[in-house]
């Protein structure tokens, strides 16, 4: 099941994939035919302070095991299959930047995301100190938040196009618990059983943009933010990525569109007697406002 589950939501990005870069190809020749309208990313938009607010669409695959650093994890639970966690859910994020001197920004974002599920399990699920037996009915959260700051530094800086190294800070905080009354063992309990893990870290990114002006109003921006972490009883890689096609129809505002996504693959968590799992995905199409002073 979860391997269909898997192939439905690549199935889905690659199909969300296809007119974003029909759309690209047309732009680019767009781009070259009215190369004597470019101008500086973009024309006469403002380029001080810049920032957006919208939402995504986005499909997500969430996957967590939790026990002790003496007993060791267990099977990991995906949660959308034993849960009924939602698979889709919409997304606001905000993010923007302030460009504070001639080759460097100061970029800032925030995402939120909680989900929750209910669902009469056919399993077993072992979870901590506890199992819950088939039959009951659990309660399933899952809640992420990604605040963002980074410093830019344009590397290259044309007219039309620039690509830029980031370095910033992305603080990870994540929460996933389960609830269920009685029907619980390990040890057996009558009443309500609420067993919860929170992670909650700083995580260094290093990241690359590409900014492209195409006409005076219409701009392209990709970028990849990554890391590897193993510190601090934390091992795993976090990504962001997105690609955005930018259209400003006056000087202070414009509209964006395109694809986000966001991966956690936290292959190892130790805090105390604590020992988890986690891997998230966190992809679909963005849609957001743009103001520029």
């Amino acid at each position: 099941m979860r391997r269909d589950r898997q192939e439905r939501t690549l199935s889905r990005t690659l199909t969300a994939l296809r007119p974003a870069c029909v759309v690209l190809g047309l732009l680019a020749i767009l781009a070259g035919a009215v190369s004597a309208a470019r101008a500086d990313m973009p024309g006469d938009v403002p380029d001080k302070v810049r920032f957006e607010i919208g939402g995504m669409a986005a499909d997500t695959f969430s996957e967590a095991g939790l026990g002790s650093t003496t007993a060791g994890i267990g099977v990991q639970i995906n949660f959308e299959d034993v849960f009924d966690l939602p698979e889709s859910k919409n997304v606001w994020r905000f993010d923007g930047y302030w460009h504070f001197a001639k080759r460097q920004y100061l970029d800032f974002g925030y995402v939120q995301i909680n989900r929750t599920g209910s669902r009469v399990i056919e399993q077993d699920v072992e979870w901590g100190d506890f199992m819950f037996l088939t039959g009951a009915k659990v309660t399933a959260g899952f809640d992420s938040t990604f605040p963002y700051a980074a410093w830019r530094y344009d590397f290259l800086q044309l007219p039309e196009v620039r690509i830029s190294g980031s370095a910033g800070i992305d603080y990870l905080s994540l929460g996933v618990g389960l609830e269920a009354d009685g029907s619980v063992t390990s040890p057996s309990v009558s009443g309500t059983v609420h067993e919860r893990v929170d992670v909650s870290f700083p995580v260094p990114q290093l990241g690359l943009q590409l900014d492209w002006a195409l006409t005076r109003r219409l701009a392209v921006k990709l970028y990849n933010r990554q890391i590897y972490v193993n510190f601090a009883g934390i091992k795993g890689n976090i990504g962001e990525r997105a690609i955005r096609l930018y259209w400003y129809f006056s000087k202070h505002a414009g509209i964006n569109g395109g694809i986000d996504e966001e991966t956690i693959d936290l292959k190892e968590y130790e805090s105390g007697d604590t020992k988890a799992r986690f891997r998230y995905e966190v992809r679909g199409l963005a849609f957001y406002f743009n103001f520029a002073f």
